[in-house]
């Protein structure tokens, strides 16, 4: 008799504390926010200067960012600047990204500086969206 109120005991116990216990669900947060832009075409402020000529203008463009950088700058009208092979003879370095975050890690803004130097000098383009 021992033994069935034991184990009678042991399963009302059991029953209870299985009742009890609520399903805890794992919610996925990252360990770390995103630290850059996703590769593709972003509509851009963008300041131009001329080192050679001292022209400056301010205009929003489109440009393409590829593996953390500005790979290409569309002028909207047919020409742009780029990484790469061209055939006008101008070398592009820089444009790599910058990033600007809010407090919880957010990207809020994006900058970077593309030189473009030729025979004609040097044009800076200053990217930020």
């Amino acid at each position: 008799m021992k033994k069935f109120i034991l184990a009678l005991f042991s399963v009302v116990v059991l029953m209870s504390v299985r009742n009890n216990v609520k399903a805890q669900y794992l919610y996925y947060e990252p360990a770390s926010k995103p630290v850059s832009i996703e590769a593709g075409w972003y509509k851009a402020s963008v300041k131009y200067t001329n080192t050679r000529t001292y022209a400056k203008g301010n205009y929003t463009l489109r440009v393409k960012v590829e593996y953390g950088k500005v790979t290409a700058i569309d002028f909207g009208n047919g020409g742009s600047v780029h990484t790469g092979y061209n055939n006008e003879g101008y070398n592009y370095q820089g444009g790599t990204l910058t990033y600007e975050k809010d407090y919880k890690g957010e990207i809020t803004g994006v900058a970077c500086r593309v030189m473009v130097s030729d025979s004609n000098g040097i044009k800076y383009y200053d990217v930020s969206f």
